[in-house]
């Protein structure tokens, strides 16, 4: 009677976890968006200007994900974020928001504003491409500290010559961007 009882517990403890994540985080889920183009908007900046850049005329591009304990990926632009099962403690929306695709600057943002701190780090993936290619060997990236006014570089960055990437384990969303020599840019 014993040998029955440990398949019916694991059973049922696998279905709790799946009702408390959900489905919010399979790949097939379908992206929440605002628009009827299905998760990534693209529009025209007016006279905004974010960190010192001009969005005039510049595109901007927007994506926002319901993500759940079971991780997932957010893309927009040249951004990626990777969030690894068990990193979030809560399900919350994700938004990967990239000004001006002429800059390798994003803006991360998590919703409710509790969840933003990780149980594991998530992981920031840059799409270099557009970098020249003498300034990705050097290449890391940093994020706005709001309190100094001044950008940091964050902790283990790593540069993937063969993929042209750069990418950071982040244990907070904020401004971040990629840098070779201290200057942003691609």
């Amino acid at each position: 009677m014993r040998s029955h009882t440990f398949p019916r517990l694991l059973a049922f403890g696998v279905a709790v976890l799946l009702a408390v994540a959900g489905c919010s985080t399979l790949p097939t889920q379908p992206t929440a968006s605002n628009n009827a183009s299905g998760g990534t908007s693209s529009f025209n900046g007016g006279s905004s200007e974010v960190l010192g850049l001009n969005l005039l005329g510049s595109s901007a591009t927007t994506s926002t994900r319901q993500i759940g304990l079971l991780g997932g990926i957010v893309s927009a632009g040249n951004f990626s974020l990777v969030i690894p099962p068990g990193a979030l403690t809560t399900p919350a929306t994700v938004t990967v928001s990239q000004p001006d695709a002429a800059h390798p600057l994003v803006n991360l943002s998590i919703s409710p504003a509790s969840a933003n701190k990780f149980l594991l780090p998530v992981v920031l993936v840059a799409d270099a491409k557009p970098m020249d290619k003498s300034l990705l060997a050097v290449a890391y990236i940093s994020y706005y500290n709001p309190s100094t006014g001044r950008w940091e570089r964050v902790a283990n960055c790593s540069v993937d010559l063969l993929s042209l990437s750069v990418s950071a384990p982040l244990w907070h969303f904020s401004t971040y961007r990629v840098e070779s020599g201290g200057k942003a840019g691609w």
